[in-house]
């Protein structure tokens, strides 16, 4: 079972405010480049604060599902407490890293699964196998790209681990909420994209948005979502996701491949079937001759 969200109303809002999380650092990543992202916005939110849009707050959370257990109230009770009207519009816009990734990608939705090395199970058995964006992910992905040429993607893929795992729970939270949704991004290494790159990215991120859902930006609005999406270019598939896809293309083949052979096998004994069925009648009528 599949669950679309209500989708957030266009042009409706006077104000947007974001609402930032990212992880800290786990394994082998000393400086996570999803908390440095996360604290660099917070950091300068003064400088990308627009006359409609304000980053209000920013949370890292330890890489373990019990940490966000844990704390993941605290962002939902900040928003509830400035949840004050439906004028306004509240995002949760969540980061993690990808190491394999190049550019930033935004994820399309969550799956209602977790595997890591104490859990491989569902996140909750109560509900739906996916939550979807309420927000049109891969037309906004398309709007940060006419900007200064800003490379981005998006992916309907957010892994199986804690990126996924937020995510899942910010769609199911909100999910009948018509004036708050989220986001999650998917980070490369700041090697590959630095602090600079993320701060243009945002921009024109909060550009995107605003052009959206601030109320009066409906020719924005019909521009951003007559761009025509090209999966091909614009989707990031990871090579492990493309291997597994090609698995099932290999299983989808042999059993067709298999199918066919069954019709083949049916055909020939029908064929057998009914040349036996030719020489009883011959031999029935020789034997009337005799």
């Amino acid at each position: 079972m599949k669950s679309h969200h209500n989708k957030i109303e266009y042009n409706k809002f006077e104000k947007i405010n974001l609402y930032l999380t990212g992880y800290g650092p786990f394994g082998t990543i000393k400086e996570n480049p999803a908390e440095k992202v996360s604290t660099f916005l917070f950091e300068h939110k003064d400088e990308l604060k627009t006359k409609f849009t304000s980053i209000l707050y920013n949370q890292i959370f330890e890489v373990t599902t019990g940490n966000v257990d844990q704390n993941i109230s605290k962002i939902f009770n900040f928003i509830e407490k400035n949840n004050t009207d439906k004028k306004s519009l509240h995002i949760i816009i969540s980061f993690g890293v990808a190491q394999n990734r190049l550019v930033n990608t935004i994820e399309t939705l969550g799956q209602n699964y977790i595997y890591d090395l104490i859990k491989d199970q569902k996140i909750d058995d109560n509900k739906p196998e996916k939550f979807y964006s309420k927000t049109p992910v891969k037309n906004i992905v398309k709007g940060i790209q006419k900007f200064e040429e800003i490379e981005c993607k998006f992916s309907n893929d957010a892994g199986t681990y804690l990126c996924n795992y937020i995510y899942y729970h910010t769609l199911a939270k909100y999910l009948n909420e018509e004036n708050v949704c989220s986001f999650f991004i998917h980070v490369p290494e700041l090697k590959n994209y630095n602090l600079d790159k993320h701060e243009k990215f945002f921009r024109n991120f909060i550009s995107v948005l605003e052009d959206l859902y601030i109320i009066g930006n409906d020719e924005k609005r019909n521009k951003i979502l007559s761009y025509a999406i090209i999966d091909e270019e614009d989707e990031h598939i990871d090579e492990w996701n493309k291997k597994k896809n090609d698995k099932k293309e290999e299983k989808k083949d042999e059993e067709k491949k298999n199918d066919e052979n069954k019709e083949e096998k049916k055909d020939e004994e029908l064929n057998i079937e009914g040349l036996k069925i030719e020489e009883n009648k011959e031999e029935k009528t020789k034997n009337e001759d005799k």
